[in-house]
This record gives C-alpha cells, structure tokens and sequence, in this order.
C-alpha cells in the first residue's frame, strides 16, 4: 500500500513558523524536497507583485513545482503565505496536505514582524484568506508544537 500523502503544503502569515517547520520535516521525511515560496518569488517569480491576482500566480507555480517533485518520486514540502480555495482543491487531487500554521499569542509578533509595517497586500492586514475547513496546528514554540505533524503519514 503506498503513501496516505504525496507532499505537504504549510500556510500561514509570515512570522508563523513554515519555514521552521519545513526544515524540521525536510529532516524527518526521506526523499522530501523543501519549495519555499519566498525563494520560488525571488529566483521563479521575480516578475510578480503582491496583488492578489499575483498572489494565485505564485501559488500556481509553487502548486507546479509540487507536481514536478511528485513526478520524480520525492515528496515536496511547500510552505507559502497565500493559499485558497482553489489551491486547496488541487492539493486534495494530488494528495498534497494542505495544513495551516497559526502562531500563538500572533498579535505580539504581528507588531513587531517587519511585513506587517507595509501599507497594501499584506495577507493578515488587508489580504485575508478564504474560509474553508482546513488542518490548522498551532505554534506554541515548544517542543510538543512539532510532535503533531507525528500524527500524519508523512513518514513511511
């Protein structure tokens, strides 16, 4: 019997904990393949803004880059600020688990964080993400916050 999951994709505001979280499964989960969607943005989509509309461009790509890493028999780790329904919808079909990252005690950081100073396109301040259910994992900054991707067949 293969894999319950093709591929992972974590999302949540910036300052969340995705890339921490990427690091740590990309250690944990053979033949795994890290797409961060900061690093697809500057060396992939260095043409796109932040609008919205580039926003589902970006994801589009990272969404892609998912398959190819699939298509070649690894496992992708995609962690990206934006997501929606549609994404959502696309993951299900390859059987990439989408799982939103939440960061406890966020409004604390929300000040602080150096993104969330901009005006305009700000996912959390003026972009906010659609509802639908979802897996959401809250980030507590212990130990025990990384034990709950254990629960996930990502590993086998």
């Amino acid at each position: 019997m293969g894999k319950k999951y093709s591929g992972v994709w974590l999302y949540g505001l910036s300052g969340s904990g995705k890339t921490f979280v990427s690091n740590f499964l990309k250690t944990e989960i053979p033949k795994s393949v890290v797409i961060d969607g900061d690093k697809v943005r500057k060396l992939i989509s260095f043409d796109l803004g932040y609008s919205i509309k580039d926003r589902e461009i970006q994801i589009r790509r990272v969404y892609g880059l998912c398959k190819l890493i699939i298509d070649s028999k690894k496992f992708p780790i995609a962690s990206t600020v934006y997501f929606n329904r549609k994404l959502y919808n696309y993951c299900i079909k390859s059987k990439i688990l989408p799982i939103k990252i939440e960061r406890e005690n966020f409004k604390k950081i929300k000040k602080m964080h150096k993104t969330y100073k901009n005006k305009l396109n700000v996912v959390g301040k003026d972009i906010y993400y659609e509802k639908f259910k979802v897996i959401k994992i809250v980030n507590d900054n212990s130990k025990k916050f990384l034990k709950k991707f254990k629960k996930f067949n990502f590993y086998s």
